[in-house]
């Protein structure tokens, strides 16, 4: 029986937007990674893209909370939560993905968080794995293998995600 939902996925595959829809839905705590680290970057004047001047034990202490937070019953949106809880049979682990041309147009629209360029994006990309690598595993955090659900969101619109990661939640509960 899924107590929470964590949802991961490349930048710009739609996991905040799932993870916002979701917990509205299902009346569970939304909880983002990505809301720590926009917010210390922008305090101390870190350029998104840089994720190594994040200090690791920012990093891990968020980790540890989100990850602690899933055992309680939470949506959460994080890069590495799938890897983190892949082997908590109570947490529905959803992998987003889509076309990276996609993403990175998507990227470049959004303004409701921050703006950046596309050798930005990729940078932001490289230093997610780079950091993950550094302070838990080399191994790729995505990786289908440690996720219960996988959705393309390339051509998917957000409510068709959202009732997918709603079927399979239920399904087990």
């Amino acid at each position: 029986m899924y107590k929470s939902i964590v949802i991961s996925g490349s930048i710009a595959s739609g996991t905040t937007t799932a993870a916002k829809t979701l917990a509205e839905k299902l009346g569970l705590p939304y909880r983002s990674a990505g809301d720590v680290f926009r917010e210390y970057a922008l305090t101390h004047n870190i350029p998104l893209y840089a994720k190594e001047k994040i200090p690791d034990e920012l990093e891990v202490k968020a980790d540890k909370e989100l990850t602690g937070l899933a055992k309680k019953g939470a949506v959460i949106d994080s890069h590495y939560a799938g890897y983190f809880n892949r082997n908590n049979k109570e947490v529905l682990k959803v992998l987003l993905t889509a076309d990276e041309e996609i993403r990175i147009k998507r990227a470049l629209e959004r303004t409701h968080t921050h703006t950046e360029t596309e050798e930005e994006f990729k940078k932001r990309e490289e230093g997610l794995d780079k950091k993950f690598r550094k302070l838990y595993a080399n191994e790729n955090h995505l990786d289908p293998k440690f996720f219960d659900l996988i959705i393309d969101t390339t051509h998917t619109e957000p409510e068709e995600v959202s009732k997918k990661i709603i079927k399979k939640f239920k399904e087990e509960n």
